[in-house]
C-alpha cells in the first residue's frame, strides 16, 4: 500500500513539472512575425489641393506599417513608367527621372515607417493630374493613385446688357469669367442678395492650359433702382464678385434723368475738346512736331486691382514723339542718397565715389525731389558718358518706386512686390525688367525680361527716356537717341505717391538727369 502511494506521488510530481515546462516554452517561445512581403498601399481618397509656386506632398504609406527602406519606390505619372517623377532604389534616390522634375521632388522622410510619400516643389499648371505611387520588392508589389489639383483664381467676371429679343421691357445680361481652376461656381443675386434661379445655361469651356471659362445670361426685367450681382467661385472665401445696373430700354421717350445725364457728358465732351486745343497749342511753341515712326506695340492694361472695375480697357505704349511734350524737370533729393553716390551740378548728376559699397541699410540709388500721383510725366537720363572709368563695370537702373520704398531700413530686391519698377543694365545679363507680380508664370520660367535693342540699330543704350502715366497705371522706356519704344511695364498701383529712382552703379559710372 505504501508503495503503492509513492509511486501515485512520483507520477504527480513527473506531471506537474511537465506542465511546468510545457507552459514555459510557450510563454518563451517567439510568435511568427507577420510576412513583410505582402503589404498594400494607403493613400487619400480624394484630390490634393495646392496653389501655384507652393509646396506639396502627395501622402502614401505601407500597410501594415514596416520599413520601406529596402524596398523600390517609384512615382510616375499614367503612360510614363519609364520616366518616373522620383525613383527609389538600393536604398537611395536615382538620377534618372523625368527632366520636369528635376530639383523639385524628394521623399518626405520616415521610410523607416512605411512612409513613401512625395514632396513637389514649385508647383506648375502642368503637374495637375494623376500620379501614381508604385513599391515593390522581389516578391511583391502594390500600386496607387493620388489626384494632384491646382486652385487657381480666375478674372473678375465681366458683365454686358442687350435688348432682349421681343422687347418687353426686359434686358439680357451677361456674365462671363476667365482663368479658373477647378472649375467654379457661378450665382446671379438681385439686390436683397436673394439667389435668382431662373438662369438659362452656364456654359464652360477649357483653354490651353486647361484652366475654366465660365459664362452665363438670364432674362431681367429692371426697376430704377435694381442692381444684379454676379458671383464666380470657388468656395465662400475664394470668390470675385461683379454688379450692374441693368437699364430697360426706353422705346423711344427720354425720361428727364436721361435727357439731363446726356447733357452733362456732353457739355463734358466740349469742355475737354476745348481744354485739350488750348494745351496743344502752349506745347507747339516749345517742344517740336516731329513724330518718328511708332512701333507696333499694343499690350492690355488687364484688371486694376485697386479699383476693382469690372471692365477692360487697352493700353497703347506711346510713339517717342508724343512723349516729349510731357517733359518735366527733375531734380535729384541728396538726402535720400546711398552714402557712397555724390549727387551735384545742381542736383542733375549722381556717381559713386568707392566701389566699395558700405555696409549702410540702403540700397545704391538715390530718390528724385519731384513726387507722381497723377498725370503724365517725361524725362530722359543720360546712362553712359565718357569716362577714364569707361572699363569699369557696368551696372545701372532707372525706373520709380513708390514713397514706402524711401523709408526702408534694408534692403530689398528691385521688383514691383517691394515698390519699384526699374529698366535694370548689367554687363553680364544686359538690359532687363522683373516681370508683373500679377502676370500667370509656372516654376520653370524666369521672374527677368530681357530687352533687345535690335530696333534701335545700336548695341548700347546712351540716353534713356521714361514716361509715366499715373492714370493708365503705365511705365515705358525709349531709347532717346533712335527715338525707338523699348518696354512698357503696367499695373503700377498703389495707394501712396511714386518717386523717381536712379542708381549709376559701381565707381566711375555717373547718371545725367536731363
Amino acid at each position: 500500500m505504501s508503495r503503492q502511494l509513492e509511486k501515485r506521488r512520483r507520477g504527480t510530481m513527473h506531471s506537474g513539472v511537465f506542465m511546468r515546462v510545457l507552459i514555459l516554452s510557450v510563454v518563451t517561445d517567439p510568435i511568427p512575425a507577420q510576412n513583410s512581403e505582402i503589404f498594400t498601399l494607403v493613400v487619400p481618397h480624394g484630390p490634393i489641393l495646392t496653389r501655384i509656386n507652393a509646396s506639396i506632398s502627395l501622402p502614401c504609406e505601407l500597410s501594415p506599417i514596416f520599413s520601406a527602406e529596402p524596398l523600390e519606390v517609384r512615382w510616375y505619372r499614367p503612360g510614363n513608367f519609364n520616366r518616373p517623377a522620383l525613383l527609389y532604389k538600393d536604398h537611395s534616390i536615382q538620377a534618372s527621372v523625368d527632366p520636369r522634375y528635376w530639383g523639385r521632388v524628394s521623399l518626405t522622410g520616415g521610410l523607416e515607417r512605411g512612409n513613401v510619400s512625395l514632396r513637389l516643389d514649385r508647383v506648375t499648371l502642368e503637374d495637375r493630374g494623376e500620379y501614381v505611387c508604385r513599391v515593390s520588392s522581389e516578391q511583391w508589389y502594390e500600386k496607387a493613385s493620388v489626384s494632384l489639383t491646382l486652385i487657381v483664381l480666375g478674372g473678375i467676371p465681366v458683365l454686358s446688357l442687350a435688348e432682349a429679343r421681343g422687347g418687353g421691357g426686359q434686358v439680357n445680361v451677361t456674365c462671363s469669367s476667365v482663368g479658373w481652376s477647378p472649375q467654379p461656381t457661378l450665382t446671379w443675386k438681385n439686390k436683397e442678395g436673394a439667389e435668382l434661379r431662373n438662369v438659362q445655361e452656364v456654359l464652360y469651356t477649357h483653354d490651353s492650359q486647361g484652366l475654366v471659362s465660365v459664362s452665363s445670361w438670364l432674362l431681367y426685367s429692371p426697376s430704377d433702382s435694381d442692381w444684379l450681382s454676379c458671383t464666380v467661385s470657388l468656395s465662400e472665401e475664394e470668390e470675385k464678385e461683379s454688379r450692374i445696373l441693368p437699364r430697360a430700354p426706353m422705346d423711344g421717350h427720354w425720361s428727364l434723368g436721361a435727357f439731363i445725364t446726356t447733357l452733362i457728358i456732353l457739355l463734358l465732351v466740349v469742355f475737354t475738346v476745348i481744354g485739350l486745343f488750348i494745351w496743344n497749342k502752349k506745347t507747339d511753341k516749345t517742344e517740336s512736331t516731329e513724330r518718328p515712326e511708332e512701333t507696333a506695340l499694343v499690350r492690355e492694361c488687364g484688371m486694376q486691382p485697386a479699383k476693382e472695375t469690372t471692365t477692360q480697357k487697352k493700353c497703347v505704349p506711346k510713339a517717342w514723339g508724343e512723349v516729349k511734350r510731357f517733359k518735366v524737370d527733375i531734380t535729384l533729393d541728396p538726402t535720400s542718397a546711398h552714402p557712397n553716390l555724390n549727387v551735384y551740378a545742381g542736383r542733375k548728376k549722381v556717381y559713386c565715389r568707392d566701389s566699395k559699397v558700405t555696409d549702410v541699410p540702403t540700397a545704391l540709388h538715390v530718390f528724385s525731389e519731384d513726387r507722381f500721383s497723377s498725370g503724365q510725366s517725361y524725362w530722359e537720363v543720360k546712362v553712359r558718358e565718357d569716362s577714364i572709368f569707361s572699363k569699369e563695370k557696368e551696372s545701372w537702373y532707372v525706373g520709380v518706386a513708390t514713397d514706402t520704398a524711401v523709408n526702408k531700413t534694408v534692403v530689398v530686391p528691385l521688383t514691383p512686390e517691394n515698390g519699384f519698377w526699374v529698366l535694370t543694365c548689367e554687363k553680364e545679363k544686359g538690359y532687363y525688367v522683373h516681370a508683373d507680380p500679377q502676370m500667370p508664370v509656372s516654376g520653370n520660367e524666369s521672374p527677368l525680361i530681357f530687352l533687345s535693342l535690335s530696333e534701335t540699330g545700336k548695341a548700347i543704350l546712351t540716353t534713356l527716356g521714361v514716361f509715366f502715366d499715373c492714370d493708365k497705371q503705365m511705365l515705358s522706356f525709349y531709347d532717346a537717341e533712335s527715338k525707338v519704344h523699348l518696354y512698357s511695364l503696367f499695373n503700377i498701383v498703389s495707394s501712396n505717391t511714386f518717386l523717381g529712382v536712379f542708381s549709376p552703379g559701381l565707381r566711375g559710372r555717373c547718371l545725367t538727369v536731363q
